[in-house]
């Protein structure tokens, strides 16, 4: 889903006005380790013209990426931006993202606990967040802002057990609590991430 809070407006002319901040579900997960880096490395993947060219029609000033896959060294998310957003699609005008923000995700991260329930550890779903392996579905930001990395916050490791008010999964047949003690003690609130990224 993607969501536009304001009408276009030049980036080279940016009122408060008009700040454009958009979240964009792209489903570029992949089921292995390297492989949206290595379509990524070619500028003639179909689906990522596409979302591209989503993006160049719409315009954001700042946008969260997600279902990304994470890699620690960013290198999707750069090729994303110079073979893809910064080469106009079927007719727009490409888009440039000086700053970007990128962090590690729950998905994918072992638990070494059976979240699941099925008398096993190790799968995707004991993950912290479900992934067949770390960073899987991820998350980013482009923006055409500075962002202030100096406060950028993230609570990849805050627990459900801490939110206040937290609704706790039920076992709807046992009418009790699906996660016993042990396991909310390491139990984490965000599947993926969240994050507050300042921009400046």
């Amino acid at each position: 889903m993607l969501l536009s809070s304001c009408q276009h407006a030049p980036e080279s002319v940016i009122s408060p006005d008009h700040v454009r901040v958009a979240t964009f579900n792209v489903a570029m997960s992949r089921q292995n380790v390297g492989d949206l880096v290595r379509e990524l490395e070619s500028r003639n993947h179909v689906q990522a013209r596409k979302i591209a060219e989503i993006i160049q029609r719409v315009r954001p000033h700042v946008i969260l990426i997600n279902e990304f896959d994470y890699d620690q060294e960013g290198r999707a998310a750069q090729l994303f931006l110079s073979n893809y957003l910064s080469v106009g699609q079927n007719g727009q005008n490409p888009l440039e993202y000086p700053y970007r923000y990128l962090g590690p995700v729950n998905t994918g991260l072992p638990s070494s606990l059976d979240l699941n329930k099925d008398g096993k550890t190790g799968s995707p779903s004991d993950a912290f967040g479900y992934g067949q392996f770390l960073g899987q579905y991820g998350m980013l930001v482009y923006s055409v802002f500075p962002i202030n990395s100096n406060e950028v916050r993230t609570f990849q490791r805050f627990l459900w057990r801490d939110m206040p008010n937290a609704e706790l999964p039920v076992d709807p047949d046992a009418k009790a609590p699906f996660y016993d003690n042990s396991d909310m003690k390491a139990f984490r609130l965000s599947s993926k991430s969240h994050w507050d990224v300042p921009t400046v």
